[in-house]
């Protein structure tokens, strides 16, 4: 791939009900303007959740009455005029320095994208392990909670996301890495723990692992999603 010359950058965060993170994720972006963009695609919410983005200097709001999170990347994208791509969950911040980070990364012709490592906002045996595997570069140890992020023209090459309702920050990386290398930075994206807390940190780890096997074998992201649902539903 022909390699990029001061890259502009775009984070694109889909958002669905997130009033009470957004403004971290938001600010965790640093200044918003010329070459630096942030879109969120709202989901549908039925918080706050347009107030806050609303009023944040330099952010475009786009929304959509069907969401999904693929499908929120998607119509992010396709509205975005960066060279690079940032998908940034709702309940994730950035870590400083990321977008100068993800430019030095995407400069070459073989780097087509990839995301950072992961650390929650609370410590537990659990989440250090999770946040350990994260820093192993592979398909299996990297999720769209990681901020993946990937040039525009191979995100257009391959199609972009596939509109799942689970599975797609998987999935999207196997066909990346026929277009060329996928790098993990070493600095961590900081999530939120809030789908840990129903069944708590050991028993949720465990069951993202079934889905992920169940995936590898051959079910439907349609039907996990099924699954998953009710798991990490709050009230």
């Amino acid at each position: 791939m022909t390699p990029l010359q001061n890259p502009t950058v775009s984070i694109i965060i889909p958002a669905l009900n997130e009033a009470g993170h957004i403004a971290r994720a938001l600010h965790s972006i640093g200044p918003i303007g010329g070459d630096v963009e942030c879109l969120v695609v709202d989901g549908g919410s039925s918080d706050k959740t347009c107030d806050v983005v609303r009023h944040w200097p330099g952010v475009k709001l786009l929304t959509t009455a069907s969401p999904g999170r693929a499908r929120q990347m998607n119509i992010g994208a396709s509205a975005a005029r960066g060279d690079i791509l940032i998908f940034l969950h709702g309940d994730c911040g950035l870590p400083a320095g990321a977008i100068t980070g993800v430019r030095e990364t995407c400069a070459g012709n073989e780097i087509v994208g990839g995301s950072f490592c992961l650390a929650f906002n609370r410590r537990h045996w659990v989440l250090d392990l999770c946040s350990l595997a994260s820093r192993i570069n592979h398909p299996l140890t990297t999720y769209g909670d990681q901020a993946q992020f990937m040039r525009r023209d191979a995100y257009l090459a391959i199609g972009g996301f596939q509109e799942w309702p689970l599975m797609e920050d998987l999935e999207i990386q196997y066909r990346l890495k026929q277009r060329g290398r996928l790098i993990k930075i070493r600095q961590p994206v900081v999530s939120s723990d809030r789908r840990y807390r129903k069944r708590g940190p050991l028993m949720h780890q465990a069951f993202n692992i079934w889905l992920v096997i169940m995936y590898l074998i051959g079910v439907s992201p349609i039907r996990l999603a099924k699954w998953y649902r009710p798991a990490v539903q709050t009230g």
